[in-house]
This record gives structure tokens, C-alpha cells and sequence, in this order.
């Protein structure tokens, strides 16, 4: 196991308070990290703020709209103000919906492309400036296996995802040479609370089907099992971490091969 030490790293990691999140804010807690957790579900944030704390390192909840650029600008100079610097931002907030395009209403469509993708986009515009400055810093944004596999069902999410992947591309050549590394992590299929809601989705909350749904995704990994929020952290800890420095603009799939 690779033991990281992010010792006066500042991270910000937003949907952090749950789900794949959840389990990134705790690798770099454990790694000696401080961890800011933006998140619009600020109890939820509280809660794994407390929980984290144990690891004996600051451990912040924020009330964080990404959608919002003006209140996820404000919070990202509140924490620059604090520390009196960024190292890390993980762009993770996200969600999904498992429906025809001709089915999905528009407010669900808007919403989508507003959190999954101006979300991201606005994070990377409040912190790129900070990060210039002190010529020093790590994005890792969430993109999924969906932006490159074409499934029906999922056409925005899908589009949203694939997005993200040529803004972290395009950002990333962009600010080379300011010593900031941008790359994007797509995660594969785990079940987290956002593959929860689509199952219950698929399965008129059908707590019986919700099982052999699942498994039916998970048929076509070639090693032949989901990954785990753990999986993913580690990936986000390697590429915020001295060891990846000439590692930039690239997408990495942690999805047991179901993509290249």
C-alpha cells in the first residue's frame, strides 16, 4: 500500500460529505491533509466533518452550490483567506438520472449540465487564479465510464461527463506552465449513493430487483467486479501526490478495464 503524506496540503473536495466524496476527503484526512468538504448538503458535511476529525487534521464543512458561481467563488477565497493557500481542488459534485431523453424534463436537463459541467467549469475558474499566484497546484476532476461509453439512458449525464473531459484537457495545456497539474479521473461502476438513485429508478424502488440490476452493469467489467469508492480515492490521492508531476491532461479510468 502507497502511504502518502500530504502534510500542509489544503484540499478542497466538493460533494465531499458522501459516496465517492466521502471516501476521497478521508484518504487525504488520513494522509495528513486538510480537508475543506463542499458540499450543499452542509449536515451531511457537518456529520463527516466530526467523523474525519479523528485523523487529527482541520476538517471543514462549507455550504457549497457548485452550481453557484458566485457562492462557490466566495467559499473558495474563504478557505484561501484561512489557510493562505490551495494546494488541491477535487471537482467531484455530480448527478444522475437513468431516463429517455424525451422522458427527462427540462429543469432535470438544466440541472444536470449546471452541476456536472458549469460546476466543474466554475470551480477551475475560482481556484485557477489562486493557484497561478503561488505557482503551485493539483484539479482532479470527476468525469465517468460514461463519457466514453455510449449507454441508452443516459444521454446528458453522458454528454456532461465527456465534456469535462476536454475542459480538463484544454485547462491543462492552458496553465502548464504555471506548475499546475489538471487531470480527470472516471470512475467506474460503484455502488454509491448516486448509483442508489438510479437503482431505485430502474426499479420503481423495488428493494427485491434493485440486487439483479445491479449486477446486470456489473456483467461487463472484465475483471468481473464493481469498484469501491476506496479505489477511486486512490487514484486522486496518486495524482495529487510530487510522484505524479509530469502527469497532466490525462483522463484515467478506474474501471476494471471496461474502458482504454
Amino acid at each position: 500500500m502507497i502511504k502518502y503524506d500530504f502534510t500542509g496540503k489544503n484540499v478542497i473536495v466538493t460533494g465531499g460529505s458522501m459516496g465517492l466524496g466521502k471516501a476521497i476527503c478521508e484518504e487525504f484526512a488520513k494522509a495528513h491533509a486538510n480537508v475543506v468538504i463542499a458540499d450543499i448538503n452542509i449536515e451531511e458535511a457537518k456529520k463527516t466533518a466530526e467523523e474525519l476529525s479523528k485523523y487529527g487534521v482541520e476538517v471543514l464543512p462549507y455550504k457549497v452550490d457548485v452550481a453557484n458561481y458566485d457562492e462557490f467563488e466566495q467559499v473558495i477565497n474563504e478557505v484561501n483567506n484561512k489557510f493562505k493557500k490551495i494546494d488541491i481542488l477535487i471537482n467531484n459534485a455530480g448527478i444522475c438520472q437513468s431516463i429517455s431523453l424525451i422522458d427527462m424534463n427540462l429543469e432535470k436537463i438544466k440541472s444536470m449540465i449546471e452541476i456536472n459541467l458549469n460546476g466543474t467549469i466554475y470551480g477551475c475558474k475560482a481556484v485557477l487564479p489562486i493557484m497561478k499566484k503561488q505557482n503551485y497546484g493539483k484539479i482532479v476532476n470527476l468525469s465517468s465510464i460514461a463519457a466514453k461509453l455510449g449507454s441508452a439512458n443516459i444521454s446528458v449525464y453522458s454528454a456532461t461527463k465527456a465534456a469535462v473531459l476536454e475542459l480538463t484537457a484544454c485547462l491543462a495545456r492552458e496553465y502548464a506552465q504555471d506548475n499546475i497539474n489538471i487531470n480527470c479521473v472516471l470512475p467506474g461502476i460503484i455502488r454509491t449513493p448516486l448509483w442508489e438513485n438510479m437503482l431505485n429508478e430502474l426499479t420503481d424502488n423495488n428493494i427485491d430487483k434493485k440486487d439483479e440490476v445491479f449486477s446486470s452493469f456489473t456483467n461487463g467489467i472484465p475483471t468481473q467486479r464493481p469498484q469501491e469508492p476506496k479505489d477511486i480515492a486512490n487514484a486522486v490521492l496518486f495524482l495529487c501526490s510530487d510522484e505524479s508531476k509530469e502527469i497532466t491532461a490525462q483522463n484515467l479510468g478506474i474501471d476494471g478495464g471496461q474502458t482504454y
